[in-house]
């Protein structure tokens, strides 16, 4: 590989020796610009660039390695004879770095076409260096619009922990973050694909692809892409649901390994379809004659004939290597005519190569101590401009070659059913490197590119969601109807309030009854509500709650006062006994209602217990996923909580009306023998308690296991209360519509028979020792009632006004108002 390219037979030109590093192994391997960079040389040599002069190189190989890199410098550059005017090489990025640092030192400009890492910027580090491929920095750029075009705002980075792709992949981070304003995530791993690194470990744990994104770039050399698509099609992460950007420096057909556990077939697989992006130096019009006096057309066919004789496939360098030679040439050529032309400098430049005072210098005088003619170098190539086969050639203050084109290519299988690159997009731009917006190629679009639809990034959708519309739907019914059956009861009770029925079941109490049942109705809409809004939703939480709260006890309350009146009056019944009025009712419920404002003031009013609304992912529909790209919507919903205690008090509070409750069935069970015809209420009250304390203990249940069940827990909730509101208006209306339906006047709601007491035999005994005291004292007043009589006036002593009334209106005996039932 070390040999001298030789000068043609006859030629009598005195040669000039280029320095030539190229990889022909390792991690990237460039050998393939042989034919381009010959081409070049023979070029010349024909046009007769350098008068006098022809040009040839010394070839070393760096295998891609910087320890071997500057070995092979020193062995065939800088120890070997002829000295060497110009350097190119050296072969990848991680060699041309090492060698750049050092060849200033021997007087040597050093050209890259190989390479394009962002380090190599600093002119305090690489003083006298150049780059005919443009800095990689500006794909950055070129993700922009990708991520734009493609609507994509997810995208994973896999970097090989090396300079040049770091560098690349935390500019590529920044500039898309600042554009985009998408966070982009990533992973890395160190090593090299001859020795065992941590890409083989994160491999073997499966771990490569453990990400949302299905959108990968691979920041790294062509062997470890190689075994990362590998892993790729084992793990089934292909078309249409992945996709793969890759650097578009790699050779072509680079898939074919056989280093990996895939077979040529498997690799397409996972390829088909992936982007590859590189740096074009400029657009290309491939009929226009360049410097070298080639067309690009002409210079494609003369390359791949060269090609064919070195038996060498093509490689991703070959046309900047191509401008590189030329760059080389037309430097030394103006260099050698200012050494023509300008004494004075040419004698420093004899001073400078140690030659005997008033010698003439030649370029083949030059010498690695020679610093006059590395300035005058450096000079000429950064002041360098000419049109070569990749374009305009021009060198920016740092000696990188400024940009012009960035190509996009897709890997597609062309008509014969093989895969391959094609030139689908470009993204231009200009002088200063900005962006000129992506464009795609003449017959290229959005649909050639994905025939089924743009790939879906493997973004996760955030979706806040409320309660199902249908269930919302079903329970504002719900409430309505109740809402209007309340309404029903209070017309019934005021058409008919001054009916001896209706008169005698308190119906300023059944107002309060109705009206409890109304808000107990209304806290259904707030339960069923869907709201996305954590302001409005938070108000929805704190009104759902003082509403169930007070409205359960404005609705239940008269059923217990109720209960207590039967039970007061049946309970160890006297004659003198006081009875228990509405307005005592009132304040029961007052009362009631008061403690559940205590309670519910405190929990709003405390910020630690006051209830917000709180976004958590939704446990009944956690994501969906939709569509051949299978496009994922993770589902969040607003639940109601508080910072602390938020179980604690809610405990309370249904601890609270759970004690109302068991009170209440102590009362229910008191009275259950009583049958008193005119006092039917107490059994329908009864079952109004047992059914309430069901829906209680359900409601307390759903809370304590399925709060973050929102559907679940609306459902249940509004059922629990709008069954309780509702058997509340059935049990205490529906027996006074009918009543009243069949007895409009009420004539036989006291029959002289009607009322029985069944008790146990203490307080038979009791009221019989009472009926025989008032029997005597009536004999000694010469009075005549008899023994049922009797009875009738001692029960009447304990009823309410209404039916004192009714019984003093039916009977015509004079008895003291009160109140019953």
């Amino acid at each position: 590989l070390d040999h001298v390219y030789p000068v043609a037979p006859g030629d009598t030109r005195t040669p000039l020796t280029l320095g030539l590093m190229l990889s022909f192994s390792g991690d990237y391997v460039n050998k393939g610009a042989i034919p381009g960079i010959q081409l070049a040389v023979d070029t010349i040599n024909r046009v007769g660039v350098l008068p006098g002069y022809v040009l040839e190189y010394s070839l070393t190989d760096s295998k891609c390695d910087q320890t071997v890199a500057l070995t092979k410098f020193f062995e065939n550059i800088v120890w070997s004879s002829p000295p060497k005017v110009a350097f190119i090489g050296g072969g990848c990025e991680n060699a041309t770095i090492e060698t750049a640092k050092i060849s200033y030192f021997f007087n040597l400009t050093q050209m890259s076409c190989d390479s394009s890492t962002p380090e190599a910027e600093n002119r305090t580090r690489f003083k006298r260096y150049f780059q005919t491929l443009p800095n990689d920095i500006h794909l950055s750029q070129a993700f922009v619009q990708i991520l734009k075009t493609f609507n994509w705002t997810k995208l994973h980075t896999i970097e090989l922990e090396y300079g040049l792709f770091v560098q690349t992949v935390d500019r590529l981070i920044s500039s898309v973050h600042t554009h985009l304003g998408y966070n982009i995530t990533a992973s890395s791993f160190s090593g090299s694909y001859q020795s065992t690194n941590s890409l083989n470990s994160i491999i073997l744990r499966g771990t490569v692809f453990r990400t949302e994104s299905r959108i990968f770039y691979l920041a790294m050399y062509l062997n470890d892409a190689i075994r990362v698509v590998c892993e790729a099609y084992h793990q089934n992460k292909v078309q249409p649901l992945y996709v793969f950007i890759i650097l578009g420096w790699y050779s072509d057909g680079w898939w074919d390994s056989s280093t990996v556990n895939c077979t040529r077939h498997q690799m397409e697989i996972a390829l088909n379809r992936s982007l590859a992006i590189t740096l074009d130096p400029q657009i290309r019009d491939t009929n226009m004659t360049t410097s070298s006096g080639l067309s690009y057309t002409q210079y494609k066919a003369l390359r791949n004939i060269r090609a064919g004789q070195l038996n060498m496939s093509s490689s991703q360098d070959e046309e900047t290597c191509f401008d590189a030679v030329w760059a080389y040439a037309l430097a030394l050529n103006k260099t050698i005519q200012d050494l023509k032309s300008d004494s004075a400098f040419n004698r420093l430049a004899a001073a400078a190569s140690h030659l005997p005072p008033n010698s003439t210098f030649y370029m083949e005088n030059f010498t690695y101590s020679n610093d006059v003619i590395l300035e005058r170098m450096y000079q000429h190539l950064s002041n360098l401009s000419f049109i070569g086969v990749t374009g305009n050639v021009s060198f920016g203050p740092s000696g990188i070659r400024v940009p012009a084109n960035i190509r996009i290519q897709q890997y597609r299988y062309n008509s014969s059913g093989q895969l391959q690159r094609f030139d689908i997009a470009s993204v231009p731009l200009d002088s200063n490197g900005k962006l000129q917006g992506f464009h795609f190629l003449p017959g290229e679009s959005l649909d050639t590119t994905w025939p089924a639809g743009v790939p879906h990034d493997g973004r996760i959708d955030k979706r806040t969601i409320g309660i199902e519309l249908p269930l919302t739907i079903v329970l504002y019914i719900m409430a309505t109807a109740g809402i209007i059956l309340s309404i029903a009861c209070v017309v019934f009770v005021a058409v008919y309030r001054n009916r001896k029925l209706i008169r005698l079941t308190s119906p300023n109490i059944n107002y309060i009854t109705c009206g409890g049942c109304m808000v107990l109705y209304t806290s259904i809409f707030f339960l069923a509500i869907q709201s996305t809004d954590e302001t409005t939703t938070t108000a929805i939480c704190n009104v759902r709650i003082w509403l169930w709260a007070i409205g359960y006890s404005v609705a239940f309350g008269p059923v217990l006062g109720k209960m207590y009146r039967v039970y007061y009056i049946f309970n160890d019944p006297k004659p003198n006994k006081k009875t228990v009025k509405d307005w005592m009712i009132v304040v029961l419920i007052s009362v009631l209602v008061g403690i559940d404002v205590v309670i519910l003031v405190i929990v709003t009013t405390v910020p630690e217990l006051r209830t917000t609304a709180i976004l958590k992912q939704s446990t009944e529909f956690p994501q969906t996923v939709t569509g051949v790209f299978q496009d994922t919507t993770i589902n969040y919903i607003f639940i109601c909580d508080s910072q602390k205690g938020y179980a604690i008090w809610h405990g309370v509070l249904f601890g609270y009306k759970g004690l109302i409750q068991v009170v209440a069935i102590l009362l229910a069970f008191g009275t259950r023998k009583v049958k008193v015809k005119g006092l039917n209420d107490s059994k329908y009250i009864a079952a109004i308690i047992y059914v309430t304390s069901i829906c209680l203990v359900v409601v307390i249940i759903s809370f304590a296991t399925l709060r973050d069940e929102v559907n679940t827990l609306a459902a249940i909730y509004s059922l629990g209360f709008w069954c309780a509101a509702t058997i509340i208006l059935l049990l205490v209306f529906i027996p006074k519509f009918i009543a009243t339906y069949k007895d409009p006047e009420g004539e036989t709601v006291f029959p002289s028979t009607v009322i029985q007491v069944e008790s146990d035999q203490s307080k038979v005994a009791t009221l019989e020792k009472r009926i025989q005291s008032l029997q005597q004292q009536l004999a000694d007043e010469h009075k005549s009632f008899n023994i049922e009589n009797m009875k009738q006036l001692s029960i009447s002593r304990e009823s309410n006004e209404g039916f004192s009334e009714m019984i003093q209106h039916d009977r015509d005996i004079p008895s003291t108002s009160s109140t019953c039932n």
